[in-house]
C-alpha cells in the first residue's frame, strides 16, 4: 500500500485535551482501523483509544499521522461474589461479523451485544420452548434479584431459529413497513468492527428501531431496540401488529419474561411502557 511506512502518532488525554506523548510507529504496528474497542500501554498505565483521527490505515498512512485521544482504564479490585447481573438474561449466541467489513461511512443500528434478540418476534408454532425458556427467567426474577441486579444469568439457548417456519422476506418486510419507514445501511454492535453478516435495520420513529438478520432474502431473525424517550407510537403498533398477524409471530420481551399479545393496543401500550 503507498503511503508512509512510519506514522507520527499523537497521544491526547481525553478528559483534558493535553498531551500524552508522541512517538514514531511502523505503520504495520499500529491497527487497519479503530473501530473496534481498543487497548494500548502507555508509561506503564493502560489506556482506551476514544477517538481516532483518522480512523482507517489508508487513511492514517496517506497523512502519515495519527490522532489517538485516550482515557486512562482504572483496575479495581472486586470480590467475584458481590458482582451482579444488570440484566436476567440473554442470547446465547451472537451473529457472526461480515468479513472484511466496515462501519465507516455507514448509517446503522449500533447497540451492546447484550442486548441481543432481548425483544423480538418468534413464531407463534415454537411456544413449548418459548415458554420453557420464559420459566428459566422467571426463576432468575423470583431466586435471584438482589438490590438493583441479579446474582445469577439465563443464558437462552432454547429458540436459535426464532422464525422457523416463517416464510417472511426481506422484500416483504419491506413492503409492510412503507415507503417511510428509515431504512439503515447496516447493523453492528458497539466495540467491534465490521457489520452483522445479513444485518439489517430500521428506524421506526426516533426512540423506536425494527432490526434483525437475513439470509438469501429470508429474514431469520426480527428483534425491537428501543431508544431515547418514547413519543407517539399508536401507528407504529398498528403496523407491527399487522404484520405480527399476517405471520403468525408473538412479541417476546425476555428480559421481563413475558409475551406481548399482538392485538393493535397491547402493541402500542408495551412500546410507550404501558405494560
Amino acid at each position: 500500500m503507498p503511503g508512509h511506512a512510519t506514522i507520527q502518532v499523537l497521544f491526547i488525554d481525553a478528559e483534558t485535551n493535553r498531551p500524552l506523548g508522541e512517538v514514531k510507529l511502523p505503520v504495520e504496528n499500529l491497527p487497519a482501523s479503530f473501530e473496534a474497542a481498543t487497548q494500548l500501554e502507555l508509561g506503564g498505565r493502560s489506556y482506551e483509544v476514544v477517538s481516532a483521527t483518522p480512523r482507517t490505515v489508508g487513511e492514517f498512512q496517506a497523512m502519515g499521522t495519527l490522532r489517538l485521544a485516550l482515557r486512562e482504564v482504572k483496575v479495581t479490585l472486586v470480590d467475584p461474589g458481590s458482582i451482579l447481573y444488570s440484566l436476567p438474561t440473554i442470547e446465547g449466541v451472537l451473529p457472526a461479523i461480515a468479513e472484511g467489513s466496515t462501519k465507516q461511512g455507514r448509517r446503522m443500528l449500533e447497540f451492546h451485544e447484550d442486548d441481543w434478540r432481548q425483544v423480538e418476534f418468534v413464531a407463534l408454532t415454537l411456544q413449548v420452548p418459548i415458554q420453557a425458556e420464559l420459566k428459566s427467567i422467571q426463576q432468575i426474577h423470583s431466586g435471584h434479584r438482589k438490590a438493583a441486579g441479579f446474582d445469577a444469568l439465563h443464558l437462552r439457548g432454547g429458540v436459535p431459529s426464532p422464525l422457523e417456519g416463517v416464510r417472511l422476506t426481506l422484500a416483504d418486510l419491506r413492503g409492510a413497513l412503507g415507503e417511510t419507514a428509515a431504512w439503515q445501511d447496516g447493523l453492528s454492535f458497539q466495540g467491534v468492527a465490521g457489520l452483522i453478516a445479513g444485518g439489517f435495520a430500521v428506524q421506526m420513529s426516533p426512540a423506536l428501531w425494527l432490526y434483525g438478520t437475513e439470509r438469501e432474502g429470508h429474514v431469520t431473525a426480527l428483534g425491537l431496540q428501543q431508544t431515547g424517550t418514547r413519543a407517539d407510537l399508536e401507528g407504529v403498533g398498528r403496523m407491527l401488529a399487522a404484520l405480527a398477524s399476517r405471520y403468525q409471530l408473538g412479541l417476546v420481551d425476555w428480559c421481563r419474561a413475558a409475551q406481548v399479545p399482538t392485538s393493535p393496543q397491547h402493541v402500542h401500550d408495551w412500546l410507550t411502557g404501558r405494560s
